[in-house]
C-alpha cells in the first residue's frame, strides 16, 4: 500500500455485478481503503428468437465474432457449448480476452483501449470488403460498432445474448448505507451501473447525501453517463481497468 494514497480509510461503495466487486475490493483494501459492495447491475440470458438461434448456429459465415464483455464471452459459450471451429474473434477489454482465454480461445484483434470508438477505428482497416463480422452483446450496449462497420460497406449482425437488470435487494441496501453511512468514493465501472445507481439517488432524494463524495469511473463512456446525471467525475481510469482506476484514486488530490 502507498505511504501516501488517497485511499487509506476512505470508504469506496462498488456497484459491479457482486462476483466483479469481489477482485475490486481486494484492490481497493490493499490500497488502504474499506470497500462497501452493492451491486447495481445484475445479468440473465435473454430468450434468442429463432433467426438468432440460427445465426450462432450456422457462425461459420461470419468471418469474425466481436466479444464486446466477459458476459458475452460466457453466455456465448453457454449457447454454442464446446464448439472448436469459430470465426476469427475481436475483443473490447482486458478481462474480456482473459474470459475468452478460459475457454481455449486466444483473439486476433484487441483494440490499444478498450473503447467502443478505438475499436473501431482500429478494427475497420483488419476487415476486407466482404468481411462478415458478429457482434455479440448484451441488451444495454451501444449500437456504435454495428452502425460504424455497416457504414463502411461491410456486412454486420448483432445478436443480444444478455440483459441487464438491477438485483433484487440492492436499492434498499444502497438507500440503508447512502443514509447512514458516510461514503467517500463512488465507483462506476459501467453506464448501467450509473443508471441505476442515480435512479435510486432520484427516486428517494437521496443527492444531498453524495454531495460530497468523489466520483471515479472506469472510462469515458461511464464518466459520460455520470456527466449526464449532473455527477461530477473526478478520477477517471488510465488504463480503462479495475487496476488502472484503484492506481489513479490512490493517487489522487483533492
Amino acid at each position: 500500500m502507498s505511504a501516501h494514497s488517497f485511499l487509506t480509510g476512505k470508504k469506496v461503495l462498488l456497484t459491479r455485478e457482486e462476483r466483479d466487486n469481489i477482485e475490486l475490493a481486494d484492490l481497493i483494501r490493499k490500497a488502504g481503503g474499506k470497500a462497501v459492495s452493492i451491486p447495481m447491475i445484475g445479468f440473465r440470458p435473454r430468450n434468442l428468437n429463432e433467426k438468432e438461434n440460427e445465426q450462432l448456429a450456422n457462425i461459420e459465415q461470419y468471418d469474425w465474432l466481436v466479444l464486446t464483455s466477459k458476459n458475452g464471452v460466457d453466455y456465448f459459450f453457454r449457447q454454442v457449448g464446446d464448439q472448436t471451429v469459430l470465426p476469427k474473434i475481436a475483443v473490447i477489454g482486458a478481462k474480456t480476452q482473459k474470459a475468452l482465454k478460459r475457454y481455449g480461445f486466444v483473439p486476433q484483434f484487441v483494440p490499444s483501449q478498450f473503447v467502443a470508438e478505438c475499436f473501431v477505428e482500429e478494427f475497420i482497416p483488419v476487415l476486407s470488403k466482404e468481411s462478415k463480422v458478429l457482434v455479440l452483446k448484451g441488451n444495454l450496449a451501444r449500437d456504435l460498432i454495428a452502425e460504424s462497420l455497416k457504414g463502411n460497406g461491410h456486412i454486420c449482425d448483432e445478436v443480444i445474448l444478455y440483459e441487464n437488470a438491477m438485483p433484487e435487494g440492492s436499492e434498499e441496501k444502497l438507500c440503508e448505507v447512502i443514509g447512514n453511512e458516510q461514503l467517500d468514493v463512488l465507483a462506476f465501472a459501467s453506464s448501467s451501473a450509473v443508471r441505476n445507481f442515480m435512479q435510486t439517488v432520484e427516486k428517494h432524494m437521496l443527492q444531498s447525501f453524495i454531495s460530497n463524495c468523489v466520483i471515479a469511473c472506469i472510462g469515458p463512456v461511464a464518466q459520460k453517463t455520470a456527466e449526464q446525471y449532473g455527477l461530477h467525475v473526478q478520477v477517471c481510469a488510465e488504463p480503462y481497468t479495475i487496476e488502472g482506476l484503484v492506481t489513479r484514486l490512490i493517487d489522487y488530490r483533492m
